[in-house]
């Protein structure tokens, strides 16, 4: 990959979104629908994991990855109990682990090569 560094920082960059939208005392609403925001918590986690998925090719990077995804969800949640704004949900720690699953299976499919692939039809316009 050539445009790696970029890559890596707007991941970081989704990493800090999700770090500061889940310690903000009011978080963007995700609909109205009961359970909304557990489709927020896969999204975002699925999002976060397909993306560096598509940097590290190596499943043993992958694996780690998707732990420390996990890590931090479940990480971010007793964060949470301590603000005494925010809910601690041990169903949200599930729907960050089954977006970090979803992604980790996404990533065995031809998605993965999507940021490759990108950058081979940017060439054409970068010399």
């Amino acid at each position: 990959m050539r445009l790696k560094k970029l890559w890596l920082g707007i991941g970081a960059s989704l990493v800090a979104l999700v770090i500061i939208v889940s310690l903000i005392p009011s978080p963007p609403e995700m609909g109205r629908f009961e359970g909304s925001d557990k489709l927020g918590h896969f999204a975002a986690y699925g999002v976060m994991m397909l993306w560096f998925a598509q940097i590290y090719a190596r499943n043993r990077i992958r694996l780690a990855i998707a732990l420390a995804f996990v890590a931090l969800g479940v990480a971010l949640e007793y964060a949470q109990r301590h603000t005494g704004y925010r809910s601690f949900e041990y169903a949200d720690m599930g729907a960050d682990a089954a977006g970090v699953l979803c992604a980790m299976l996404l990533a065995q499919t031809p998605l993965s090569r999507g940021l490759t692939v990108f950058e081979k039809s940017l060439q054409r316009f970068i010399r």
